[in-house]
């Protein structure tokens, strides 16, 4: 049975393997530390004995909330971890002062789409766009 807990700056390595094993997205280091020390993110991990088994990122800026990278590893599947990865962050966001949620799944991950689905989830209509910035380094952001 998975315990719950969340990720410390130590687990990045394994969550990092558990995330490319399921074709997710990498954080880079400074990514990594705002979402492990942010006051309304989470970076839940479910543990088996010394291993990590699954992951979800919850997210809450005062207005919207995102839940994204619900991964479970390929043997520990079809037992219903996901959709109580997807609880907990819901439970989270909730307790953050959340009122709805919104959820990032690729349109071509089935699964993650039937998961969703299973966790009552609907299709907005919006599309998300995306446009990838130059990677900001110390001491070069602007001033507001």
């Amino acid at each position: 049975m998975a315990v719950f807990r969340r990720a410390e700056r130590r687990d990045r390595s394994r969550v990092l393997a558990l995330w490319e094993e399921a074709g997710l997205e990498r954080t880079e280091d400074d990514e990594w530390e705002a979402l492990i020390a942010g006051p309304y993110n989470l970076v839940l991990v479910a543990q088996e004995a010394d291993r990590l088994v699954g992951t979800v990122i919850a997210t809450f800026d005062g207005w919207r909330a995102y839940i994204y990278h619900v991964a479970v590893a390929p043997d520990s599947r079809e037992r219903g971890l996901g959709l109580q990865l997807m609880e907990a962050a819901e439970t989270h966001l909730r307790q953050s002062g959340a009122r709805r949620i919104f959820i990032e799944v690729h349109q071509d991950n089935t699964a993650g789409l039937a998961l969703a689905a299973v966790a009552g989830y609907l299709p907005e209509g919006d599309i998300v766009l995306e446009k990838e910035l130059c990677p900001v380094t110390s001491g070069s952001r602007s001033e507001w």
